[in-house]
């Protein structure tokens, strides 16, 4: 097997052992296993430029800033257990975590945010918003496998849809006419509209009938208002890897 091979099969092992049914993860029994940070430091031998098309190179970010995200959290943890019960609820912690701490990928040096804004600012896909886990609650959930390649449309799709339809990602108060949105849709509102495109247009073409046909129906009335965001950590104890 090639390096990109042992790359991806490494990871995907992870995932199977330590994540949740609820894509939650278990950071305390990753710390004994130690394999999510050895995973983290062999990035730094694989260069992405080996990657042939913008799928393999797409897929390979999205599925290196998650597993970066989880080596991040096992890395703070082994320093100080008690970070699993603030997460990166505070404004400086967020600092640290997102901007501050460092990986090498491909002899390169890069901080979450950076990952993040090459994948936002090389790709111009709105769906890796939905795609991307920052270890937190309020993030869509980590998916059950890594992204692929060969099906990277359907599976950006189908994590687009699973957020919104989550009470963390799209809320829909029809009495008062208030449709709530996710904080990412605020964050990065320049990413989900261009030229007459609207966030509105976006998120109707992943939610189910009723929903649209309300939205569709009373698009000039309703406010947009947005859901705090959950910074605390997406902990979970119950995975393969502690049993």
């Amino acid at each position: 097997m090639d390096k990109k091979g042992r790359i991806f099969q490494t990871l995907q092992g992870i995932l199977e052992r330590y994540r949740s049914l609820e894509g939650g993860v278990d950071y305390f029994a990753l710390i004994a296993d130690t394999s999510i940070v050895e995973y983290a430091d062999s990035l730094a031998e694989f260069n992405p430029d080996v990657l042939n098309s913008e799928n393999e190179r797409l897929a390979f970010w999205i599925n290196c800033y998650n597993a970066l995200s989880i080596a991040g959290v096992v890395k703070k943890l082994k320093k100080n257990p008690e970070y699993a019960e603030e997460g990166n609820s505070s404004w400086i912690q967020r600092v640290k975590f997102f901007a501050l701490q460092k990986f090498n990928v491909g002899g390169k040096k890069y901080t979450l945010r950076e990952i993040e804004n090459h994948i936002r600012e090389n790709f111009q896909e709105p769906r890796i918003h939905f795609a991307l886990n920052c270890s937190s609650k309020g993030c869509p959930a980590l998916k059950n496998g890594l992204y692929s390649s060969e099906n990277l449309d359907s599976e950006l799709d189908e994590a687009t849809r699973l957020y919104l339809q989550s009470s963390k990602g799209l809320q829909l108060d029809k009495e008062k006419c208030i449709l709530f949105l996710s904080m990412i849709f605020k964050w990065y509102k320049d990413d989900f509209e261009h030229d007459e495109v609207k966030i509105v247009d976006f998120i109707l073409r992943y939610i189910d009938d009723e929903k649209r046909e309300f939205i569709t129906n009373h698009r000039e009335d309703i406010d947009i208002k947005y859901i705090d965001y959950d910074w605390s950590l997406n902990l979970s104890t119950d995975s393969e890897g502690a049993k």
